[in-house]
């Protein structure tokens, strides 16, 4: 079996499972970086039946020396791990050649989080730009459900239930949810429709679309929260899609809501991929520590 043929069969049983466009994506650039590497390196094997765990590791070192920081690194191992153990378990091949290959040691800094007063600054500039009740929908849809990017892209003007305050979206391997949505971001969505689009766009079905009418793609909303970002004097890393995800998920933690809860919202499979945002809450661990703090009570 080649290598073309491999990840071939790969995509096709990642489509099988319905993995999402962004996974499907996700593999493809391991697809093609690991392409360049076999193209440059003289001992790779041709054939990936051939491949052993030094070549892997080789191809590891290839990509630090390239300067790629782990977090990418640690996506393409991520990756490998996922074919090589799927074409073992498939039996394409006899060995799987990544089982020993390391994992690269993350760092534990904390990603940027949204914050209020980000959201604001960022409505204020939204009021600026060409669809500004469009911009501000999109935002405050973003912070108040804590929806993907690829949820937010594909949900549809019927996927809006006012009558019971919650969005019915559709998540990562197609599964179906229903986000509730407060009355600020449903009046915002509601003044797009019936003041921006609905003359215009009526056929559309998608909810947010772009001035010629058509659905806003994931390049569409990274190019507007740029600009937003831009105006508003925010770093382009304060400003993406899954800040405003990490930024709802501190906020319902920190107004009371439970991570129990949380995890039905944000769809996530594992109650420990919630409780990571628990981390954000400094201040909260702060005002925790000043009411308990052993030192304090001597």
């Amino acid at each position: 079996m080649t290598w073309e043929q491999l990840w071939e069969q790969f995509y096709y049983h990642l489509r099988i499972r319905r993995r999402a466009k962004t996974t499907l994506h996700f593999y493809g650039t391991t697809q093609r970086v690991l392409g360049r590497y076999r193209a440059d390196a003289q001992d790779f094997p041709a054939l990936p039946a051939d491949v052993t765990v030094r070549h892997l590791r080789a191809f590891v070192v290839w990509l630090e020396e390239r300067g790629l920081a782990a977090g990418g690194i640690h996506a393409h191992v991520r990756s490998l791990k996922s074919l090589f153990g799927w074409a073992k378990r498939e039996e394409l091949l006899l060995t799987d050649p990544s089982v020993r290959l390391e994992r690269p040691t993350l760092p534990g800094r904390r990603l940027p989080s949204m914050t209020n007063e980000c959201v604001a600054k960022l409505l204020k500039a939204a009021k600026s730009t060409a669809q500004p009740l469009r911009d501000t929908a999109m935002l405050l849809t973003f912070f108040d459900t804590g929806i993907r990017l690829e949820e937010l892209i594909t949900l549809r003007r019927d996927d809006v239930k006012v009558d019971r305050g919650v969005l019915r979206v559709i998540g990562k391997g197609d599964k179906e949810r229903a986000v509730p949505i407060g009355t600020r971001a449903l009046t915002a969505i509601n003044a797009y429709v019936v003041r921006e689009r609905s003359l215009q766009h009526a056929g559309v079905a998608e909810l947010f679309v772009s001035r010629r009418g058509l659905p806003m793609t994931r390049s569409c909303v990274s190019l507007l929260l740029k600009r937003l970002s831009l105006v508003s004097g925010f770093e382009r890393a304060q400003t993406t899609p899954h800040t405003f995800r990490r930024g709802f998920a501190v906020e319902f933690l920190r107004n009371g809501g439970d991570v129990f809860t949380l995890q039905q919202i944000l769809g996530h499979s594992s109650l420990e991929m919630t409780r990571r945002y628990v981390n954000f809450l400094d201040e909260d661990l702060k005002a925790a520590h000043l009411r308990f703090s052993p030192g304090d009570r001597l």
